[in-house]
């Protein structure tokens, strides 16, 4: 068996690798998922998901390459799920849950400008992106109605694993026996969280890049050096 993990946002592999070389790690893209399915050669997968969606066409691409895969496939939510990475996860055999992930199913969102007619097909489009998605999610046995997760993706909330499996949204909650809930799973911090701001998120890209810069200046330096070396030699 094998273990792919699906973490942080979703993007397009073009902007994955953009992101990346700017020092983000938590990112997922189409090529991570195909190169790890590619590895696993059939075997039985568990796609590992702690993110919070991104890209509803991304998430698209990746279900679709879980649906293609010929071997047994398995989605376990782990910290949290929701958005595109729902979708991802549609295209498993099974998906599962642990006790206490936060999952989020709603509405896809955009961003448009122009005049009346721009703002009513742009509501338009968006309104046809939540019926593709809820395609998705009724295509599932067991699923709820679509006017029952309509009315649900229209709330835009955080949902227990116990709600999405009555939704029909999941298959399993992993650890519950007998259906009881696991207490020391929902224990959080009874303190204030560390506020990680843009700010904090930009001096860091700041000192990731004066980093490269002094690493590229000592290996000049080293080449240089070296350079001398061999010609003293000579």
């Amino acid at each position: 068996m094998a273990d792919i993990a699906l973490r942080g946002e979703l993007w397009d592999n073009d902007s994955a690798d953009v992101l990346r070389w700017w020092g983000w790690r938590d990112i997922t893209a189409p090529m991570d998922i195909a190169a790890a399915l590619e590895a696993a050669g059939g075997e039985e997968v568990t796609l590992l998901i702690n993110s919070p969606g991104g890209d509803m066409a991304v998430g698209n691409e990746i279900r679709s390459m879980l649906r293609r895969y010929p071997g047994h496939t398995t989605a376990l939510f782990q910290g949290y799920g929701a958005s595109a990475a729902t979708l991802a996860a549609a295209g498993c055999t099974t998906i599962r849950s642990e006790p206490g992930a936060l999952l989020c199913y709603h509405n896809p969102s955009g961003v448009a400008e122009g005049d009346f007619r721009d703002m009513r097909r742009s509501a338009e489009a968006l309104r046809n992106a939540r019926d593709c998605i809820l395609e998705v999610y009724t295509a599932r046995s067991g699923a709820k109605t679509r006017e029952e997760l309509i009315t649900l993706m229209d709330k835009d909330i955080w949902i227990t694993p116990t709600q999405a499996r009555e939704y029909g949204l999941i298959d399993e909650i992993v650890g519950l026996p007998g259906g009881e809930e696991d207490p020391a799973a929902f224990v959080a911090s009874a303190g204030r969280r560390i506020r990680l701001t843009a700010a904090m998120r930009e001096r860091y890209q700041e000192h990731l890049t004066d980093r490269r810069s002094g690493e590229e200046r000592n290996e000049q330096s080293a080449r240089a050096l070296a350079r001398l070396r061999a010609l003293a030699r000579f």
